[in-house]
């Protein structure tokens, strides 16, 4: 059994995040921190959660041995540095950070004390996505050549004021297209060694001029293989879902098209077994707390790594820099 603790309730995932918590037969919910009373009526005080005034007094208090995180971008930094010096491990939404000193910061706190970092990543549980890996490894695709994936999303009216703060918003890409940057790496097995970005401005959200609508990523990757991937607030509101996500993989013995959340479906064709639509798996994103702690518990490595979790935001925060400098090529 874990104890676990909650930072923050009103930002991001962090509701899906508590309920794969609370499904699971592992965990212990030992407290949460929530500034607003109504937000923690509903979701903490409505599940008997306690509530603590401070991070602070919930590490020492609750003593929770692993941290969901619900907080706006630059606030992980503090969280993370807390729950390390107090040896807590930490379930973080995505993205990681605002920026490349918060990235420093973070990976110090976490060499210093030897936690563990793993990230809300999602999709790697949606069962498109599953379906598809379990034929990449099968090798029905050959060698993985170029790799394509899209973030679009819906842009609420209701959306933080902090979008708006470079200071706080880690970006367009890094907050939309880091499920994407996971997903090339959790495919291909390889890393990410260079990026050059573009980013789109003012083009439909008139009214923001500090948030990008739309940023393209081209990365070179460890394979050789290159991968292009791009985010933006440009879904309409008649979209049935968030976004309509698209992923499109050519390899040296097959292609694969696939499609989630305003539809879900992968299209495969190769030569050993012609056109196929995959069938589709049962998604595991609720067993994904219980997992974790598994492998906390355990001492092996979890489903979504500090190392996984450090190397997306790397490469995300590259391509930032990239389309901040109009599209320089940069090193990773």
């Amino acid at each position: 059994m874990m104890r676990v603790g909650v930072m923050g309730l009103s930002e991001g995932h962090i509701s899906g995040m508590l309920n794969s918590a609370l499904a699971a037969d592992n965990v212990q919910v030992v407290g949460v921190v929530e500034d607003n009373d109504e937000i923690y009526e509903k979701m903490g005080k409505s599940r008997n959660i306690p509530r603590y005034p401070t991070l602070d007094d919930l590490l020492e208090q609750a003593k929770p041995q692993l941290i969901l995180e619900g907080l706006n971008h630059a606030q992980k930094v503090e969280l993370v540095e807390k729950a390390a010096a107090a040896g807590a491990h930490v379930l973080l939404d995505k993205p990681l950070c605002s920026n490349e000193e918060h990235y420093r910061r973070i990976v110090a706190a976490v060499e210093r004390s030897g936690i563990q970092l793993s990230m809300w990543f999602s999709s790697r549980s949606y069962p498109p996505f599953m379906a598809l890996r379990e034929r990449i490894q099968a090798g029905d695709l050959g060698e993985l050549v170029s790799l394509v994936s899209t973030h679009p999303h819906r842009l609420s009216p209701k959306h933080p004021a902090w979008y708006e703060d470079k200071n706080i918003y880690a970006g367009t890409f890094h907050d939309l297209a880091c499920h994407g940057v996971d997903q090339i790496r959790w495919l291909t097995g390889a890393e990410y060694t260079g990026v050059h970005a573009v980013a789109a401005q003012r083009k439909r959200h008139l009214d923001k001029p500090t948030l990008d609508d739309h940023v393209q990523a081209s990365f070179t990757l460890s394979n050789g293989a290159c991968a292009m991937l791009t985010a933006d607030w440009l879904t309409p509101f008649t979209c049935p879902s968030w976004g309509d996500t698209r992923v499109i993989i050519m390899g040296t013995k097959g292609s694969a098209h696939l499609r989630a959340y305003a539809g879900n479906h992968v299209l495969l064709v190769s030569e050993d077994k012609g056109v196929e639509e995959l069938e589709l798996p049962e998604g595991r994103g609720r067993e994904f707390v219980q997992n974790l702690v598994n492998s906390l518990l355990s001492g092996t490595e979890p489903f979504v790594s500090t190392k996984d979790v450090l190397a997306v935001a790397k490469a995300c925060l590259a391509a930032e820099e990239s389309a901040r400098r109009g599209g320089e090529f940069l090193k990773i």
